[in-house]
């Protein structure tokens, strides 16, 4: 008994130690403790507290499980920490439950600091909840589970070196059969002018989209690479709030670019790969010195096809298509355009969900809830994330989709991808989910 109450007041320490370590963080969550006007703003904008409607939906309210601890941290912040959650008693096992429930409810999109007339970004806030739970070792299954694949392979999937190069070798023969003509994905070419990091799912799991890549590298003629060391650029370190999981993920990428000499390394169709590695990684983490440029596969296609030299037949793709904006996109990394761009030139029907872009919806899957649909993980009342996923977190998600029309949806994120299929699976939807580059390689004309 004694040995259970000594572990329980030493999580209760590494929370503490969590909250108070806000003072030495960003600047802006700082200021976030302070400012909230409770003006319910940022409720109305909440894809979840639109779906469900409770205070705990809220997030000034769930922020506020954080923001309470914060501003008790100069007086006895220890044994006002038991006063705040129930009297004079310890943190309890619910309690401790309850933060993972409401910080992993919030997909951590951002559309509430869009609309905050404080600026508030409540999904920093979210980030340090979570990053709370998980010093505390009770991150989801699925979460904690993904990091130590992660760790050990150096991408999610858990694919080891041969694994890697069946998977490519399967790729290169599907495209060869699909175009007539061989088209190679290189492999560890040292001196390529660009290092391609795509999701590793988009090799494993949505195939189709490495494919088109490919397709377009083969159709430009450029000097193109994959790592077999980093070939993933997810990073669930930034899901968790695990920072030193979210550094050691980059650092593959960096390594893999120094390793081959590259000029540019180029993140694929994954709004929170190119995220980290462009806005958080990159010379943040490596200094202003590191010798290759950080960008992503949509500027990269949007400057070749304004050259004029791509031929595209839009005709090969004549179903009604609409584009999801993935949130770390749209939001986090200002790529809007650029999709949108190559889409309108490979299909004949591109109608736009409203509102979209910065103002999009998130899709319900985000912060990596996507990967989160066992009967294990997190649940209240026997509602497990997957239920949550498809009647709450995507409810918003899935009126703008069916309000366009559309029998495909252009998803440029694995866990967009994942959580749209589920989706649309589960509401018995007939629209087909994929990326845009899988249009792009039906659409492209090869020369012979």
């Amino acid at each position: 008994m004694n040995e259970k109450k000594t572990t329980h007041q030493a999580e209760i320490e590494k929370a503490v130690n969590a909250v108070k370590a806000i003072k030495d963080g960003p600047r802006a969550l700082q200021i976030y403790m302070d400012i909230c006007a409770k003006c319910g703003t940022c409720a109305d904008q909440c894809h979840v507290a639109r779906a469900n409607p409770v205070r705990r939906t809220n997030p000034a309210a769930r922020s506020d499980l954080i923001r309470k601890l914060y501003k008790q941290q100069n007086s006895n912040l220890f044994s006002k920490i038991r006063g705040l959650l129930g009297g004079n008693k310890s943190i309890t096992q619910e309690d401790l439950e309850t933060w993972v429930r409401d910080f992993y409810e919030c997909s951590g999109c951002r559309r509430c600091a869009v609309f905050c007339p404080m600026g508030i970004d409540n999904s920093i806030i979210t980030r340090k909840g979570r990053a709370l739970v998980h010093a505390l070792g009770m991150s989801p299954k699925m979460m904690k589970e993904t990091q130590a694949i992660s760790d050990k392979f150096g991408n999610d999937e858990g694919q080891g070196y041969e694994a890697f190069l069946d998977a490519i070798r399967f790729l290169e023969s599907e495209l060869e059969e699909e175009h007539g003509i061989p088209i190679k994905i290189p492999v560890d070419k040292v001196g390529a002018d660009i290092l391609f990091v795509p999701a590793s799912a988009d090799l494993i799991s949505f195939p189709e989209t490495q494919m088109g890549v490919a397709t377009f590298f083969h159709a430009t003629g450029m000097s193109w690479t994959m790592s077999s060391e980093g070939f993933d650029g997810a990073n669930f370190g930034l899901f968790t709030g695990d920072d030193a999981h979210m550094k050691r993920k980059n650092k593959v990428l960096h390594d893999a670019s120094l390793k081959l000499k590259v000029k540019k390394l180029v993140i694929g169709e994954c709004g929170h790969a190119y995220r980290i590695a462009k806005r958080i990684g990159g010379t943040f983490y490596w200094g202003n010195d590191i010798p290759y440029e950080i960008t992503n596969i949509f500027i990269l296609a949007d400057e070749e096809l304004r050259k004029g030299y791509l031929k595209i037949d839009p005709t090969k793709n004549q179903e009604p298509v609409t584009y999801h904006d993935p949130c770390n996109f749209a939001r986090s990394t200002g790529i809007t355009e650029e999709p949108r761009t190559l889409l309108k030139a490979c299909v004949t029907d591109f109608r736009e969900m409203t509102p979209n872009r910065q103002k999009n919806w998130c899709c319900g899957g985000g912060g990596g809830l996507a990967v989160m649909d066992s009967k294990e993980e997190v649940k209240q009342n026997e509602v497990t994330f997957m239920d949550y996923r498809m009647n709450v977190g995507g409810k918003m998600k899935l009126e703008q989709i069916k309000a366009t029309g559309a029998k495909y949806v252009a998803a440029p994120c694995a866990n967009c991808k994942r959580q749209l299929m589920h989706l649309m699976d589960y509401h018995k939807m007939d629209v087909k989910v994929g990326g845009v580059f899988d249009l792009f390689d039906k659409a492209v004309i090869l020369k012979k």
